[in-house]
């Protein structure tokens, strides 16, 4: 078994070691096993999410990895990361960046290389997500801005591209918190209450505070690369001039503003498209059916999916919280935010905190 990481209340961060990219998750051992995971015992045994532990018989399993030794090649690999935060905007931020002709986005959005601590043993696999052609080619994966609970992100990407390009999301942490729990519950992973996942909030290993403590992770990153290299944008400032921030960022890339209305754009993964998806549409995800969807191009499982998604379970609503968790949450997370501003010279000026 290869645990990424320990975490408070006997949880643990886990990698699938067969897919790729490969599937993440955090929670304690029995409840990993108990949602379909297969976990290896002994000393080099492999880890499988409920998909690969359904598609691929234990006899049959082979660790994610190249066949042969692959040299990192410099232009296939990405110079240009969006590292989070989580449900800050990374998934519009990917899809808006890959509308400049000159940018390139990996074939799978959240390639989730840089947390695995084997990344080097599938190099030519990850490379054979970028298309060469374009200035810069782009991957986009928050939980690369979740340290502790996934270490040695920024050190493996500083050390495999130390010239690329980052683009790091925040947004209002106690907001963010909130979006990220109910994330959770859409996937069935919420296996407590929100009050109880905020019981205590100075816990570095969090799960979900660790992604709202951005001047720490930001602090990661500015540890090895320029300041120059790393732009910090808010995510209110895509919802209040989309067009305006987005020149921003191609001004930071170095490429010509497209200076294109906001519609032209698109629109991702919004808050009114959350459902909580039903135990038998999750069954179904680890079965035959879904396997077959995977084979369809990518427009075609696009739609299908997001059919499936809406017209599935019900509406989550936004939890609320209690005062005296709100009031302890935005004590401990004032600090990060002072921090932050220090950092960037940012107002964030519609923030609560």
């Amino acid at each position: 078994m290869t645990i990424l990481a320990r975490l408070a209340h006997d949880r643990v961060t886990l990698q699938c070691d067969l897919c790729t990219p490969p599937v993440l998750t955090i929670d304690t051992l029995e409840g990993l096993r108990r949602s379909g995971w297969t976990t290896g015992e002994g000393e080099g045994s492999l880890d499988a999410c409920p998909n690969c532990s359904v598609r691929i018989a234990p006899r049959n399993r082979v660790v994610r990895g190249d066949r042969t030794p692959v040299v990192p090649d410099p232009s296939r690999l990405p110079n240009l990361v969006v590292v989070g935060a989580t449900k800050a905007g990374t998934t519009s931020m990917h899809n808006y960046l890959a509308v400049h002709p000159e940018i390139s986005a990996s074939a799978e959005k959240e390639m989730r290389f840089f947390q695995d601590p084997r990344c080097s043993e599938w190099i030519g696999e990850y490379q054979a997500h970028f298309a060469t052609g374009t200035r810069f080619r782009l991957e986009s994966t928050p939980f690369y801005s979740k340290a502790p609970c996934y270490p040695g992100v920024v050190g493996r990407m500083a050390d495999l591209v130390p010239d690329a390009r980052i683009i790091y999301l925040v947004r209002d942490p106690v907001d963010r918190i909130i979006a990220e729990y109910v994330e959770l519950v859409q996937w069935n992973a919420a296996s407590r209450s929100i009050e109880e996942e905020l019981a205590d909030p100075d816990e570095p290993t969090n799960g979900l505070v660790a992604s709202s403590r951005y001047a720490t992770q930001l602090s990661l990153y500015l540890e090895r690369f320029a300041k120059s290299q790393v732009l910090v944008l808010d995510l209110a400032d895509l919802a209040t001039d989309l067009s305006a921030a987005m020149d921003r960022v191609f001004t930071f890339l170095d490429l010509a503003p497209l200076s294109l209305p906001a519609e032209e754009y698109g629109r991702f993964n919004t808050l009114e498209e959350k459902r909580a998806l039903p135990g038998w549409l999750m069954a179904l995800r680890r079965g035959p059916l879904v396997r077959a969807v995977r084979r369809l191009p990518a427009g075609p499982r696009l739609f299908v999916s997001q059919a499936a998604w809406r017209r599935t379970g019900a509406l989550i609503e936004r939890p609320v919280l209690s005062e005296a968790t709100e009031a302890a949450l935005r004590e401990s997370l004032q600090p990060e935010v002072d921090r932050l501003r220090a950092l960037t010279g940012m107002e964030l000026a519609t923030w609560s905190l």
